[in-house]
């Protein structure tokens, strides 16, 4: 009984086994590709997107822009009229600044300040005094007047007081949180839902400016925003509100935009964007006061300009939502397909570049993408192809590559190595017949088989036969020979086919030379000290490929070049020699091999005369009554080494 073990995997075919190998390689692919949406290092990635495309497109000026930031910078606070006032103090100087603003022609206003304390209330600790007492009324009356167009802040932690909310009435006050990916910087913003009735301070600005918006979406950043969007330093509002030219400025500046005050001092309010990675705006291309714009940050971007990008990018049309259910997982399947496909059929030498090639379709794809307002999480597309090229590989490399690899190791023993490797590669047999090839074909008999097997037992017979085959066929194979076929206690050996051997005369005759050296060996092994060998050698044109039917084949080689070696296997046995080589076969053999003619003439069905010969070594003969042959004896097996070792 054998074991089925080597054949674990032989119930399935090759192409069976591709098939498994590319469903799991695809499935493998697209659940790992998907799962990297909103990894960790996704959105890094679609920062640099946002960069290659700025680059490709190159420095452009800003567009018009549908929101205006008014900013409470360092200038301003340095200013000759606000460097000696609090800035918890500064409610009647935004109240005058905001005024202007909407007078000025501005759609609404959100102040990006939580005005947690009222100067109302502050008492003197030494009095007891209330001496700021309507210190902001002005504030709370133009909350009061505009209500409805003008939004102030609260946070999880901060919440204006009570009487600034109760002068902004209802729905006045808004949440200016922006939510954060999982690596820290801010992408997305989910609108709620109607925008009017929104906690978000960006969504009510949004609604006071007649949008209409449900789904998440994520701002396509063009410049750095601190370099990039209309901005004001609050003192130079202040300075256009006191002349009628500077209000005409002013006008020009905030009329039909939505406006945003807020602070820009450093290290306050700031918040990581997705325009960190993008090219700064020229300074003469952006919409910027007179007193110019504070310094921007490394990496981080104030909150205010966060806010106004968000509001900005809606009204402008330059955002990007999520795709639509099943487009990002059919991009991903399809991804995993060419991965997959790449894995199974081309060699592991060319997988890096196909890796390229697949994470920088799947980028490509992605920034395409932006162009029509859809986000396709970049990752997906490029792990998808990659993690399938990779199960691809692996289940080539450790399924069917190793099943093939078995199939050659146990089928060898039975036919040629390269027939079975071309079998198990092409999954078909070979087309019947082949091709003619000149090859060198070898007979090779134990010499006394007959009287042998009578005396022994059967069991022993085959011990006896097995060891000489053994010993036999590793000094053929040894020697690029085929061992095509066993008949009876005679071997049949090819050169040349099916594998191409350089000399195949010359390895053909070293092999036979080898195996008669072994013949003392073969003796020792088997107990058999009358067993002798005899080899014939012919050399020349032969049929090689498959005979037989569809149902029982057999690799071989056929032609007069065979028929003729075995009738020389004849001229062997008269001549009492070990080896009979034709002259086809000593042609081709250095001069140094002892070449010498034992015999010329007909052979049993050939129609003209051909020349046999052997090496006139003492070893090639079987008696010593053969022919006269100079240095037979007991130094002859030195010089049959001797020319060995020279070649």
């Amino acid at each position: 009984m054998t074991s089925d073990r080597p054949f674990a995997d032989a119930a399935l075919g090759r192409k069976q086994l591709v098939i498994l190998i590319a469903i799991a390689a695809m499935l493998a692919g697209t659940v790992t590709g998907l799962t990297a949406k909103k990894a960790i290092w996704e959105g890094w990635v679609t920062d640099q997107l946002f960069q290659v495309r700025a680059i490709l497109r190159g420095p452009q000026e800003a567009a018009a822009s549908p929101v205006a930031v008014i900013g409470l910078d360092q200038t301003s606070l340095d200013s000759e009229r606000l460097s000696s006032l609090p800035r918890v103090l500064m409610t009647p100087v935004l109240a005058e600044a905001g005024q202007a603003i909407l007078d000025a022609g501005a759609v609404a206003l959100g102040f990006d300040f939580v005005f947690a304390y009222s100067a109302d209330t502050f008492v003197d600790p030494s009095s007891g005094e209330k001496r700021l007492l309507d210190y902001d009324q002005p504030f709370k009356r133009f909350l009061f007047k505009n209500r409805g167009r003008i939004f102030v802040a609260h946070t999880e932690v901060g919440v204006p007081h009570r009487s600034f909310s109760g002068a902004a009435g209802a729905g006045g006050v808004r949440s200016v949180q922006v939510v954060p990916d999982s690596d820290g910087v801010v992408r997305w913003h989910t609108p709620g839902v109607p925008l009017s009735n929104s906690d978000y301070l960006i969504d009510a600005l949004l609604g006071a400016a007649g949008s209409i918006v449900s789904e998440s979406f994520m701002p396509i950043p063009e410049n750095r925003l601190a370099t990039s969007l209309p901005y004001l330093s609050l003192i130079d509002v202040l300075a256009l509100s006191e002349s009628d030219e500077g209000k005409a400025e002013l006008e020009r500046f905030v009329k039909d935009r939505i406006v945003l005050i807020g602070g820009l001092l450093p290290f306050e309010d700031e918040h990581r964007f997705s325009d960190r990675f993008l090219p700064h705006l020229p300074a003469g291309l952006a919409e910027t006061g007179a007193s110019g714009r504070p310094p921007v940050p490394l990496l981080d971007t104030a909150g205010v300009l966060v806010l106004a990008e968000f509001i900005s990018a809606e009204l402008a049309g330059r955002t990007a939502s999520e795709p639509s259910a099943g487009s990002l997982p059919a991009l991903a399947f399809l991804f995993a397909i060419a991965g997959g496909m790449a894995g199974l059929f081309l060699p592991l030498a060319a997988l890096p570049f196909v890796a390229l090639v697949g994470v920088g379709a799947g980028l490509a794809i992605a920034l395409l993408g932006l162009d029509f307002g859809i986000m396709l999480a970049p990752g997906v597309m490029p792990v998808s192809c990659v993690s399938a090229m990779v199960v691809a590989s692996v289940g080539k490399v450790g399924i069917l590559q190793r099943r093939q690899r078995t199939l050659v190791r146990l089928f060898g023993h039975y036919l040629a190595k390269d027939v079975i490797k071309q079998m198990a590669q092409s999954e078909q047999l070979p087309e019947l017949g082949g091709d003619t090839r000149h090859v060198v074909v070898a007979f090779i008999d134990i010499v006394g088989f007959t009287k042998m097997s009578e005396k022994l037992a059967d069991q022993d017979v085959v011990r006896v036969v097995n060891a000489c085959f053994d010993a036999i066929g590793q000094s053929i194979t040894a020697h690029q020979g085929y061992i095509d076929k066993y008949i009876g206690d005679a071997i049949m050996a090819v050169w040349n086919a099916p594998n191409i051997v350089e000399r195949p005369e010359q390895s053909a005759v070293d092999a036979a030379v080898e195996i008669i050296g072994l013949l003392e060996k073969i003796r020792d092994i088997t107990g058999q000290q009358e067993l002798d060998l005899r080899i014939a050698l012919n050399a020349g044109p032969v049929l090689v490929g498959d005979i037989g039917g569809e149902h029982r084949r057999s690799f071989t080689v056929m032609g007069t070049t065979v028929n003729t070696a075995s009738r020389i296997e004849a001229v062997a046995k008269d001549k009492k020699v070990r080896l009979a080589i034709s002259q086809s076969v000593a042609d081709h053999l250095p001069r140094t091999y002892p070449v010498k003619e034992i015999w010329t003439g007909q052979l049993r069905g050939l129609s003209t005369d051909i020349s046999v010969y052997t090496l006139d070594e003492p070893e090639m003969f079987m008696e010593l009554v053969g022919p006269a042959i100079e240095g037979r004896g007991k130094s002859g097996r030195s010089k049959l080494l001797k020319f060995r070792r020279k070649n």
